[in-house]
């Protein structure tokens, strides 16, 4: 039985065939999910800035800690140089400046800025880096 090994090529090919299929879908496939972390964390920050908003119109001022802003945060927080840091499994949320939002994404080189007094979102990247790039092209901000 399967004396001249056919049974053998023809799973030999058909591993071939699937492994250069997955080789060559990988890649998408991870793009795809780039994009949809980029998108969520890109709400997280509309979501802040709202409440950002809030806090100003109570206050007189934007806060550093994002634990006084009453959102439920489902990231775990850390104070750095004196200001609230969210970790979240692919973005760090943070306050740049007095009135700016900064998400930094934890595998590129890219990062999204946050306006609190407009409300506007930039998505921004290193020279050169070609998934921030890609990230950044397919965001609708």
């Amino acid at each position: 039985m399967n004396k001249d090994g056919i049974v053998h090529k023809i799973m030999l090919g058909i591993f071939l065939v699937v492994g250069f299929g997955v080789a060559f879908m990988w890649p998408q496939w991870q793009k795809k999910i780039d994009i949809r972390h980029a998108q969520q964390a890109a709400q997280t920050a509309k979501e802040l800035a709202a409440a950002e908003q809030v806090f100003f119109e109570k206050n007189g001022f934007y806060t550093a800690d994002f634990t006084q802003l009453g959102l439920e945060l489902s990231c775990p927080s850390s104070v750095k140089d004196n200001q609230t840091v969210l970790h979240c499994p692919h973005y760090d949320f943070m306050m740049e400046e007095a009135d700016t939002i900064r998400v930094s994404n934890t595998k590129y080189p890219k990062w999204f800025t946050v306006e609190l007094e407009s409300g506007e979102i930039t998505c921004n990247h290193e020279d050169g880096s070609l998934a921030g790039a890609a990230i950044c092209s397919k965001m609708d901000l």
